[in-house]
């Protein structure tokens, strides 16, 4: 099998599906995506430099930037002739938290009360209705520019902190906040591959409500429950993934999904986890080529 590693950047994810790829003597090429090239009319149709990637078996997409739509344009046409995981339909989705959330509520699968608008009059009923709320960019990662407002804050106060927020992002992505069900605050990391859990960790806040690993959250293993494989599963198969990172919070009504991640690190989770996570992939990478 002929595996291309599509990334900008070699990190340790990166390092690990290496190791597996010589492991399992998969040949593979890492691709720098700014270095494709596209071509009509012309004796080729996408190439990196002088190799024509048509000619490979599958390619494996880890970080493609959030700087050029171009990127991820022509993964859709690479895509026409070479299977890409994730698909890049589905790397669309899950990176779009307005459309992941259309297809959780459209498959029917528990999230928080969300609401989206641009009008910062919405935006303020909505804080008083849900009384305490969680808004992020509907584009990125990591906690970055997440904020939380409550009803009780005063007005003035919530206009600044809207209008700073609308000034940089546009668009209003407003959750209810879910208060921690134990002790702490924390959220669940469900890594999935195919049709199997593979493992799952929680990621503890403790005081600090922002339970993501990069603003500090420490992590511990999570026992893989039937209702976290279900509704993991459910989350990754409505956003038409092949594997996915799976954010699932704990509430007095249930598990309900936080995110869908497309292009998810499993750095803190292979710490934890009984399972050689790039190996794992790999495994269902090649069976799925072989089918």
């Amino acid at each position: 099998m002929k595996l291309g590693i599509i990334s900008l950047d070699r990190d340790d994810i990166i390092n690990d599906l290496i190791k597996s790829c010589n492991k399992f003597g998969v040949d593979y090429r890492v691709i720098n995506p700014k270095n494709i090239v596209a071509g009509f009319n012309l004796n080729f149709n996408i190439k990196y430099y002088r190799t024509l990637l048509n000619t490979f078996d599958v390619f494996f997409v880890r970080n493609l930037g959030w700087d050029s739509f171009f990127r991820f344009d022509v993964l859709k046409y690479l895509n026409k002739y070479v299977p890409v995981i994730n698909p890049p339909n589905s790397i669309d989705i899950a990176s779009n938290k307005f459309l992941t959330s259309m297809y959780l509520e459209l498959n029917n699968l528990p999230q928080p009360k969300t609401v989206v608008t641009e009008n910062i009059n919405e935006a303020l009923h909505w804080i008083d209705t849900f009384e305490d709320v969680v808004i992020k960019p509907i584009f990125g990662c990591g906690g970055e520019g997440i904020i939380r407002i409550k009803k009780d804050m005063p007005i003035i106060t919530k206009l600044q902190m809207l209008n700073e927020f609308q000034k940089k992002y546009k668009t209003f992505y407003i959750q209810e906040f879910i208060e921690p069900v134990g002790k702490y605050y924390r959220d669940i990391r469900v890594f999935v591959i195919d049709d199997e859990v593979v493992s799952a960790m929680y990621r503890i806040g403790g005081e600090n409500w922002k339970n993501n690993v990069s603003q500090g959250a420490k992590i511990e293993k999570c026992k893989i429950t039937k209702e976290i494989e279900d509704l993991a599963l459910k989350a990754k198969d409505a956003i038409g993934l092949f594997y996915a990172g799976v954010d699932l919070i704990e509430s007095d009504e249930g598990l309900k999904v936080l995110e869908v991640n497309s292009t998810p690190s499993w750095r803190g989770l292979s710490k934890l986890s009984d399972v050689n996570i790039s190996d794992k992939l790999l495994e269902k990478i090649i069976q799925y080529i072989k089918k």
